[in-house]
């Protein structure tokens, strides 16, 4: 059975397209679009982010997935969480560019009720208890916002004095741990909740900028994983369900982006977080 093949016609500020050719045909899967060199589709926008989003196919189906990128990736109007399938007539918004999809090729199956959302939150573990660890307001408030789509509960501290009283309160079985917190190393909070909280099983996961990552990957405060800022969905999903394996490092470092994705099984969006991961560890 071919592929199908996806249209985008740019939208005006009426939301009409002009009539003209498409903006973009993609009609390889997996692509990439962006601002990189490296894409398979390149848009020469300020506002689209070097790697913005992918699409990509499995079972007929097109589906679309953001890449962290920092203006977001909307499918009729929602933001883009995750990988979500993509309909004929859709309205996709890159950053501040709008497009009307049009699918060409064989026809889709329909899609399920909430289907690509419910993967998400299955994935993440819906019921788990987790606590974000950042001082920064908007930060915090996104990954929060993410992981209560997911079904899990959570609690934000803004500083280590807050996340020590919170862990003992409440014990969680997950900890976001910013790296550069006002008063203290998230490594050191870290730390206290191994030995002075006793949670010696807690799931500690570190999410820094690329000048923490060093700190916390030589630490030996036990994080089981390590996720770089921006951080997508799909890589936060990914951090919360399963680590990475030497193996995995291994193919991300070895093979390209989508090769490597469909080797491990994970998202496009989860391969460049640990990219950009191992380059601050020196992999």
């Amino acid at each position: 059975m071919p592929e199908p093949q996806v249209h985008l016609f740019a939208l005006g500020p009426d939301g009409d397209s002009d009539g003209g050719p498409p903006a973009l045909r993609i009609n390889c899967f997996p692509c990439e679009v962006g601002r990189a060199r490296a894409c398979g589709h390149r848009l020469n926008d300020p506002m689209v982010s070097r790697r913005h989003c992918a699409f990509t196919e499995r079972g007929g189906r097109v589906w679309v997935e953001d890449l962290g990128s920092r203006n977001g990736t909307r499918l009729n109007g929602e933001p883009v969480l995750g990988a979500r399938p993509v309909e004929d007539g859709d309205r996709l918004e890159l950053g501040r560019l709008a497009f009307r999809v049009r699918l060409l090729g064989p026809p889709a199956r329909p899609a399920a009720p909430g289907e690509g959302r419910g993967e998400a939150a299955g994935a993440a573990g819906g019921g788990r208890r987790v606590l974000v660890v950042e001082d920064d307001a908007a930060v915090a408030r996104a990954l929060a916002l993410q992981l209560e789509s997911w079904g899990c509960d959570v609690r934000v501290a803004r500083d280590g004095a807050e996340a020590l009283r919170a862990a003992q309160a409440e014990p969680p079985d997950t900890v976001l741990m910013d790296i550069g917190l006002p008063d203290v190393s998230g490594v050191e909070v870290a730390r206290r909740l191994r030995s002075e909280a006793g949670l010696d099983r807690v799931r500690l996961v570190a999410v820094t900028g690329e000048r923490g990552a060093t700190e916390a990957l030589r630490s030996r405060a036990g994080f089981e994983e390590l996720l770089v800022k921006p951080v997508s969905a799909c890589a936060l999903r990914d951090a919360l369900s399963r680590p990475w394996t030497p193996e995995a490092d291994e193919l991300v470092r070895a093979l390209t982006p989508a090769e490597a994705a469909r080797r491990t099984g994970r998202s496009l969006g989860a391969v460049y977080s640990r990219r950009a991961v191992l380059r601050a560890a020196g992999g």
